[in-house]
C-alpha cells in the first residue's frame, strides 16, 4: 500500500489514549516517512455542527476528494501509526488527495 500525506484513509487506529476505536474510521493523512504516518481524525459535519465551534475542530473547505460528504478535522487528534500497523487501512476515493492548498492549511492550523 503507497500511502502518502493528502490521502483520506479508513480504518481502525488507536486514539491518542490508546484505546482501539470500536468501528472503522476516516482520517487524513498530514505526514508520511519511512517508517510512519501521521493522521488526524476526520468527522462528517452532519448533525455536529456544534462541534465547530470548539477551536479544535476546523471545516475542511475542499474536501472532496477524497471525502465525500462536508467534513471537519479534529485537529487535536495528530497520532503516528507504524507503517507496519496499516495493513487494515483503505485509501478512499480511489487514491484521490485532498487539495494541496487544503493540506497545507489544515497542517498548519496543526503545528
Amino acid at each position: 500500500m503507497n500511502i502518502s500525506a493528502g490521502h483520506g484513509i479508513l480504518g481502525k487506529i488507536r486514539f491518542r489514549d490508546g484505546e482501539m476505536p470500536a468501528y472503522d474510521r476516516t482520517y487524513l493523512v498530514v505526514a508520511v516517512d519511512s517508517d510512519y504516518l501521521e493522521v488526524v481524525n476526520v468527522s462528517s459535519i452532519k448533525g455536529k455542527e456544534r462541534k465547530l465551534l470548539f477551536p479544535s475542530n476546523e471545516p475542511l473547505k475542499k474536501y472532496k476528494p477524497p471525502f465525500m460528504v462536508p467534513s471537519f478535522v479534529k485537529l487535536d487528534s495528530l497520532v503516528r501509526v507504524q507503517l507496519s500497523d496499516c495493513a487494515n487501512l483503505q485509501i478512499l476515493h480511489r487514491g484521490q488527495k485532498l487539495d494541496p492548498g487544503e493540506l497545507r492549511r489544515i497542517i498548519a492550523k496543526i503545528s
